[in-house]
């Protein structure tokens, strides 16, 4: 049931669907859970775009499911093979006794805050004030986010904490459903900010007269530089019985990563189509404002790891033990896809 009403955004579109496979995943099927297009999961597009599933001789699907909550339980199903999920939503499983593990490390904190210009110029800010008074400027507003306990969700959470403020009581977080909802809402004045990524942010601050509070994919507010975010996810079952397709998966993953290191031209022209409609220009700003969220490898970084455990203990009320770090990260799949 929770991927029929999926359906129709289903099937991969990539652009080499007919290339020639090599890998050792002859004619095998890996389905992939994501939420609406965004810049976080930019990695994989550039390995849809590229057709790099399709060398390792994988049949790509995505389907899209708008809450993580909604990822991590089509992962744990088995609905899916592969969930791209916030690295909190999978301590926060795996906490709760979910068999579920972050097999490969797709981006690293790039969900930014856009808030109305009225508002900043009622409070006498500019995109460039000092961070505690950015923070504060959360307090009594309208905010959307994807959805209740979603990545922006978790955000929001985490800075209006940063800034003093009580979440549930000093703001109103209202979940949206999907960015595109968040983006519309905002445009229409129903929400006094967003969190967001690009290349939404990009287009609310174009059509709704708004300006980034926090631009954290360029690195604007540093605790956030280093996180760990989004993360290629699987069930123990799927890691266990399918450990060559994972393994597929993570090495065309690791080759998209290899073209946005050294060929970013080329990555922005292998993911733009599954970006939706956005003004070339636009786009292109965006892709430059993220790149350095996107990590070389897909092998989980250590230390990011503990930074995403830190922001979902320490600001989200969180008292999950580093223990969890072993349970919850498999950096088996990610050696052997990345093996010489």
């Amino acid at each position: 049931m929770l991927l029929a009403g999926c359906a129709g955004s289903g099937g991969s579109n990539s652009a080499a669907s007919g290339a020639a496979a090599s890998g050792t995943c002859q004619g095998e099927s890996v389905k992939v859970a994501k939420p609406s297009p965004s810049f976080v999961y930019l990695p994989f597009y550039v390995a849809e775009g590229g057709g790099f599933f399709e060398e390792e001789g994988l049949v790509p699907e995505t389907v899209e499911v708008h809450t993580g909550a909604g990822i991590v339980a089509a992962a744990v199903s088995g609905s899916v093979d592969v969930a791209l999920v916030t690295a909190g939503e999978v301590f926060v499983a795996a906490e709760e006794g979910a068999p579920v593990q972050a097999f490969a490390q797709v981006s690293n904190m790039a969900t930014n805050v856009v808030i109305k210009q009225r508002v900043l110029d009622e409070l006498g800010l500019t995109t460039d004030s000092p961070d505690d008074a950015k923070l504060a400027a959360l307090k009594g507003l309208r905010i959307g986010v994807t959805g209740s306990g979603s990545g922006t969700d978790q955000v929001i959470r985490y800075l209006a904490t940063a800034g003093g403020l009580d979440p549930d009581k000093d703001m109103e977080i209202i979940a949206t459903g999907g960015s595109g909802n968040s983006v519309s809402g905002f445009s229409g004045d129903r929400f006094d900010a967003i969190a967001i990524s690009s290349p939404q942010s990009n287009i609310a601050i174009q059509q709704g007269s708004g300006a980034y509070l926090f631009n954290i994919a360029n690195g604007d507010y540093e605790p956030l530089a280093n996180n760990l975010y989004i993360t290629g996810m699987a069930s123990t079952r799927t890691i266990a019985q399918k450990t060559n397709v994972l393994e597929c998966f993570t090495t065309a993953l690791a080759h998209a990563q290899q073209v946005i290191e050294n060929d970013p031209e080329k990555a922005a022209e292998l993911a733009q189509p599954y970006m939706g409609d956005i003004d070339p220009a636009m786009y292109a700003e965006a892709f430059e404002a993220n790149i350095n969220a996107w990590p070389t490898t897909p092998a989980v970084d250590p230390d990011a790891a503990k930074a995403a455990l830190n922001f979902q203990n320490q600001f989200l009320g969180g008292t999950i033990s580093e223990e969890v770090l072993v349970d919850a990260i498999n950096t088996d799949i990610a050696s052997s896809a990345t093996a010489e």
